[in-house]
């Protein structure tokens, strides 16, 4: 016969703080570590541990900063001053008719096109409402 436990009284719930089961999930994340083996040894259901895991990955973290790639498009006159091998003269190009222009590109695809002599406050705006978007 296999042994048998009797439990009489009040259910028996305990309180795990955050730091204990952070313990308990790092064991378990560990390379070669069985759930049921970790569970085994803290008293637990091997559910509580996948339950732990979710509640932990699921809460909102704070936002990181992410840089995007950038790509420089010389403009005609830059490149004329290149090839010409001008460096050392001051920077004295001709302006063109048309305003500078950049174009960033953010997330899921969307462009956002500014002039060149944007604010870098009003730009910083203008990129946040559109990754919101």
């Amino acid at each position: 016969m296999g042994r048998m436990e009797i439990l009489t009284g009040v259910e028996r719930r305990r309180d795990w703080s955050d730091d204990e089961k952070l313990s308990i999930l790092q064991e378990a994340a560990d390379p070669g570590a069985k759930i049921a083996d970790v569970a085994r040894r803290h008293d637990l259901k091997p559910q509580q541990i996948y339950t732990w895991r979710r509640k932990f990955s699921a809460e909102p973290t704070e936002p990181s900063v992410s840089f995007l790639p950038v790509a420089l498009i010389a403009s005609e006159s830059t490149s004329e001053v290149e090839r010409s091998g001008s460096v050392d003269k001051p920077a004295t190009a001709k302006r063109s008719a048309r305003p500078m222009r950049i174009e960033i590109g953010c997330k899921g695809g969307r462009v956002l096109k500014v002039e060149a002599s944007i604010a870098p406050d009003m730009l910083k705006a203008l990129i946040r409402s559109v990754e919101e978007a």
